[in-house]
């Protein structure tokens, strides 16, 4: 009993370690120093998340470096103040998944009540992480039209990241940056999200419950492993300390389109317009947990749910498929129509020498009917 609880521990351990290592955060670091250059320690640096008012703080070093990490990817204030000198805020500074956003700032002589502010993102390159990405964001992923909602189709707006080639042989629907298609690792919210077999995405959450997804095409951080063919990390949405909400129903009815061109000069006439009927449902809702806010004063927790249904029913209409006579199931094809013809049973290769020469020297024995 006690080996299986020491396993039972180890277990969990590592299972912590592996989900922390891939955490979809990012973090802020920086310098601060004075006009001059000259750096500048002990200098409070206040990091706020501007949706949910959440606030972490850290002191520079000796150096006048900094870092704040494991930040929830959104939006930050960047507040820098030190005795003796006007503090500086950096406004709407983006923080991206597994991002490392770098800020620095230069404190002039003032008074602690003078405020400089900087109202844009200091820095949209990464300068700091060698990773080589792109992110698509929430604002892309609700309003792209996507044929199906299945959000991971975007990754083909990505540089280097193409269609699934089937010469390779392998499953999958993307190759990255000339990676196997079958070689993708999938993480939700820094969990492996891979299907076992054919090492797919498991689960795909719906377009607006996704607040981004990155993907990591090559040179990646030590914390990602696992496999070689790229990276495609999604984070879900989560509440804010105001309400949202949505409701939505996405409509695709056959009936609103046009004839298929082969439908539309079918010879015979027959074929109708095909057939298709999809709703797809739901909603979402985000805020915050008011308990917290009656005891501490302000938002602590937060939630966020989304719900989406399809129903679905379709008909694809046929030309028809040729079915072999009586004739040719017992291997005669001599009466099978001569070339050009036009006679929907006629073989455009049709040779009576070939089909006598077929039945007096059969590849198997035939029987003696």
């Amino acid at each position: 009993m006690p080996f299986c609880l020491a396993v039972l521990a180890v277990s969990l351990l590592s299972a912590e370690t592996f989900s922390w290592a891939q955490d979809p955060t990012g973090r802020i670091v920086g310098n601060v120093t004075d006009v001059q250059g000259a750096t500048l320690p002990n200098v409070q640096i206040t990091v706020t998340n501007i949706e949910t008012g959440i606030s972490t703080q850290a002191r520079t070093d000796q150096e006048g470096f900094y870092q704040v990490r494991d930040l929830s990817i959104g939006t930050y204030r960047i507040t820098m103040e030190l005795g003796g000198f006007r503090a500086l805020v950096f406004d709407n500074q983006v923080v991206q998944i597994n991002q490392t956003l770098r800020v620095d700032g230069h404190l002039a002589l003032g008074t602690k009540t003078e405020i400089v502010e900087v109202k844009s993102p200091v820095n949209v390159i990464e300068t700091v992480d060698p990773t080589i990405g792109g992110s698509i964001t929430g604002r892309v992923l609700t309003d792209a039209p996507l044929n199906g909602r299945n959000a991971l189709d975007l990754a083909l707006l990505q540089p280097a990241v193409m269609p699934h080639n089937p010469d390779d042989r392998s499953s999958g629907s993307y190759n990255i940056a000339g990676g196997r298609s079958d070689s993708v690792t999938f993480l939700l919210d820094g969990g492996q999200n891979n299907e076992i077999l054919g090492n797919g995405v498991v689960f795909n959450p719906n377009p607006d419950t996704i607040a981004e997804f990155r993907i990591l095409e090559n040179n990646y951080s030590a914390e990602y492993g696992r496999n070689s063919g790229g990276i495609v990390s999604e984070v879900t949405k989560s509440g804010t300390d105001e309400w949202h909400g949505s409701a939505f129903d996405f409509l695709r009815n056959g009936d609103l389109n046009a004839t298929s061109f082969f439908n539309k000069n079918d010879p015979n006439n027959l074929l109708p317009r095909d057939t298709l009927r999809r709703n797809q449902v739901g909603g979402t809702l985000g805020g915050p947990i008011l308990i917290p806010r009656l005891i501490h004063g302000k938002d602590r927790f937060f939630f966020f749910v989304g719900y989406q249904q399809q129903i679905q029913s379709s008909t694809v209409s046929s030309t028809g498929q040729a079915v072999f006579t009586p004739a040719q199931l017992g291997g005669d094809f001599s009466e099978s129509g001569q070339p050009g013809n036009g006679h929907p049973a006629s073989c455009p290769n049709a040779d009576n020498n070939v089909a006598a020469f077929l039945l007096a020297n059969p590849f198997f024995p035939v029987g003696p009917n």
